[in-house]
């Protein structure tokens, strides 16, 4: 008679081992990609002002995808005169099964306009969404970072994303400083983080950087972040080789520049990945005349653990950002959030008109490090283990304002970049 309750308690127990350690905890998911358009995505691989990328996907056999979208007029009805695109569509082959993405850009936009919009076929739309272009003049706005967002459990991810959202509903976009993903190869997690996402990301742009783990797949191998560039339409303007993992873009009164640290895992591939981003970031940076100069980076120049940390990143891309005089990198990696005095060579200088600040993000999921420190270059420094946590940017025609906030809403920092 006790066989069966022991039988049932090693049931259980092998369930509750499976839910912590598997792609089944990934929670929220959605695993079969289907005729419903799904993972709607918007970005900017052009003029922010005057386009408007958007990218989703279907199932394999899905073609013909079509974006619509007009002027937001009627809340209730969708446009009858809507305009009508095709969309491109590119065969994804993952891990979990193949599916279709189809991505398409709008050109032609109004300026600081919002547009109602919905993506699929005349026989299956998705619902309609609203987006907002950029203004022709420069204006204050501002923007949210995310700490690595990688998890066991998406649902986190998700809940930090809409409570920052729901607290800077006029915010132009969000960005991720990578490692969006665990394992950047598995499917599964893309779906969780999409499905996170969704309500967020497909009605202000995203615009991430890759991380080490875009990187990994399922066997812990290294590779390009293949699903990272083909579900995330970015700026084509990188270099050779890193085209839609390294890339610029304007937005108001910024110039944003957005790097690739991972040399480790993509030397096989793009053996000089360094020196290429080194090139183009000094003409990238030539050639801008925006008032404020903001990076991103996922392995920090002045890194939140003992020891040096990754040395060949800072000696690459320090001396540039002194040079052209970068006044903000956010980076990622440590899931710590921190910032350093302002730097320049390294040394702490007195004035931010002088040096770079370098902020670490935090996590806005749920994977944390206990050996954390505080170091000599740091003006404020925490570490995040108690819940996650996101940044707001606020761009004035004077000043940065940058503000840190966890997950329930609490202040943890707020500063001013000052010009």
């Amino acid at each position: 008679m006790r066989k069966p309750k022991l039988f049932l308690h090693i049931f259980f127990l092998v369930v509750v081992l499976l839910l912590g350690s598997s792609s089944i905890f990934l929670s929220p998911i959605t695993i079969g990609a289907g005729a419903v358009p799904d993972h709607i995505t918007l970005t900017w691989a052009d003029d922010p002002q005057t386009t408007q990328t958007i990218t989703w996907r279907t199932a394999a056999d899905e073609v013909g995808g079509q974006v619509q979208y007009a002027e937001a007029v009627n809340e209730r009805l969708f446009p009858e005169r809507a305009i009508t695109i095709t969309a491109g569509v590119e065969a994804l082959y993952t891990n979990i099964g193949d599916m279709a993405t189809h991505s398409a850009t709008l050109t032609g936009l109004k300026p600081e306009t919002r547009y109602v919009y919905r993506v699929g076929t005349p026989n299956s739309w998705s619902e309609s969404r609203y987006f907002v272009t950029a203004p022709s003049v420069p204006k204050a706005f501002s923007f949210l970072v995310f700490g690595d967002s990688q998890s066991v459990n998406y649902g986190v991810w998700g809940t930090t994303l809409h409570t920052a959202y729901q607290a800077n509903p006029n915010a132009a976009f969000f960005a991720n400083v990578g490692d969006l993903v665990d394992v950047g190869q598995d499917y599964a997690q893309w779906n969780a983080w999409f499905s996170g996402a969704q309500g967020v990301v497909d009605t202000i742009p995203v615009m991430p950087v890759t991380g080490n783990h875009e990187s990994y797949t399922p066997q812990r191998q290294f590779s390009m972040p293949v699903l990272f560039t083909a579900q995330l339409k970015l700026p084509l303007n990188g270099p050779d080789n890193l085209k839609g993992q390294v890339y610029s873009f304007d937005y108001g009164n910024v110039h944003f520049v957005m790097l690739d640290s991972q040399e480790g895992e993509q030397h096989a591939f793009v053996p000089d990945m360094l020196e290429r981003q080194k090139v183009w970031l000094e003409r990238d940076l030539q050639t801008t005349r925006k008032k404020w100069k903001i990076g991103f980076i996922h392995r920090p120049l002045y890194n939140n653990k003992d020891g040096e940390g990754d040395v060949n990143i800072r000696g690459t891309f320090g001396p540039i950002f002194d040079k052209y005089h970068v006044d903000l990198v956010f980076t990622g990696h440590d899931h710590a959030y921190a910032r350093t005095y302002p730097l320049y060579g390294g040394m702490i200088t007195d004035s931010s008109q002088k040096g770079t600040v370098y902020v670490a993000a935090g996590r806005s999921g749920t994977k944390t490090y206990r050996n954390l420190l505080a170091k000599d270059w740091h003006e404020f420094f925490y570490n995040p283990q108690d819940e996650p946590n996101y940044l707001t940017v606020e761009v004035e025609q004077t000043a940065l304002v940058v503000k840190a906030f966890k997950q329930s809403g609490a202040l943890i920092d707020s500063w001013v970049i000052s010009k």
